[in-house]
């Protein structure tokens, strides 16, 4: 029977590299089996601010970028009336990753860094490339459309629904436009944005904690259509006549010489009701904020149960024209 000298250097060095072989091996067993959807096998730290491509006819191409390493994350979603929902309203939508279906999660490296929408070219640059191309063959991304401010007035918009709250928003100057699609909140030609408290000197980003009350009726000026309680509208207090009650015609001085808009002063020398110019038509800036959650994407070299894409932005300019009396 053969016998070993267990202390023999030449025998206990065969030993010791026998056990860092295994000890290699069983690491590298253990780090793939604790790869159970949590762990990704690639960096994603992406920025995630969106840009989208729109020059696509049946596709919306989203995408985010980085530099180091030359990078992009594709989202390709279907183009159509009902998605096209969640880029125009508050609302949600759900996709289904399908390899080469219509929506499609792609991520791709270049050989150099790309430049602004150069991922939108219908020719790519000659000299850019993909060096590798990886594409999702399943998972699923949920898309969430927030309006914080839909009439860009400066108030939350679920601060102006009232009551009825969005079912039944409130329209305090009864133009047929609800308070929060209404830039001009009570029709007075002065536009809300200019009467709320856009100072915040207490810091709490609230505009009407310390919203404008000139007249101390109770009623804050952005739904008071008599600001200074003259009884004079404060539309009709616009010598102008030009739909403007704060053109530079429109500013006088009190007592104490100090400059003031007429329609704030109530005073005998500024209660001249002057002709009436009509209403001013609402017109503003309505952002949409998307953003997009992917889960169980399956890539080759990812496997993740949830990766926050990212958020695109859009701004619309809204114009309408209010309903009056004499429509």
């Amino acid at each position: 029977m053969e016998r070993y000298n267990f202390t023999n250097p030449l025998f206990l060095f065969k030993i010791e590299s026998m056990i860092r072989r295994f000890y290699f091996l069983f690491c590298f067993a253990f780090l793939v089996a604790c790869d159970d959807g949590d762990i990704l096998t690639i960096d994603l730290e992406f920025e995630g601010e969106l840009e989208r491509c729109d020059n696509a006819v049946n596709s919306y191409l989203l995408y985010d970028t980085r530099e180091s390493p030359s990078e992009a994350l594709l989202l390709i979603i279907n183009k159509d009336e009902e998605n096209e929902l969640i880029f125009t309203t508050a609302t949600s939508a759900e996709f289904t990753i399908v390899e080469g279906g219509e929506t499609r999660f792609i991520l791709r490296s270049y050989n150099r860094s790309i430049e602004d929408d150069e991922l939108c070219d219908d020719i790519p640059p000659g000299d850019l490339s993909v060096i590798d191309d990886y594409e999702a063959d399943s998972g699923t991304v949920y898309a969430t459309s927030t309006i914080i401010d839909d009439d860009g007035d400066g108030i939350p918009s679920e601060d102006e629904y009232g009551p009825g709250g969005i079912d039944d928003p409130q329209d305090w100057d009864g133009d047929g436009l609800p308070d929060y699609k209404d830039d001009d909140d009570d029709n007075d030609n002065v536009r809300t944005s200019q009467e709320i408290d856009i100072l915040n000197a207490d810091g709490d980003d609230d505009p009407l904690t310390n919203g404008l009350d000139t007249d101390g009726d109770g009623t804050l000026d952005y739904l008071d259509d008599d600001d200074d309680n003259d009884g004079v509208p404060t539309r009709l207090e616009d010598f102008s006549v030009n739909q403007n009650p704060r053109a530079q015609v429109n500013i006088v001085a009190d007592e104490n010489d100090i400059d003031i808009y007429r329609y704030l002063y109530n005073h005998i020398s500024a209660q001249e009701e002057f002709d009436d110019s009509g209403f001013i038509v609402s017109t503003y800036t309505s952002t949409v904020t998307t953003s997009f959650i992917i889960e169980n994407a399956g890539f080759d070299i990812i496997n993740s149960t949830y990766i926050d894409y990212g958020d695109f932005d859009i701004s619309y300019i809204i114009t309408v024209e209010p309903e009056t009396d004499d429509d």
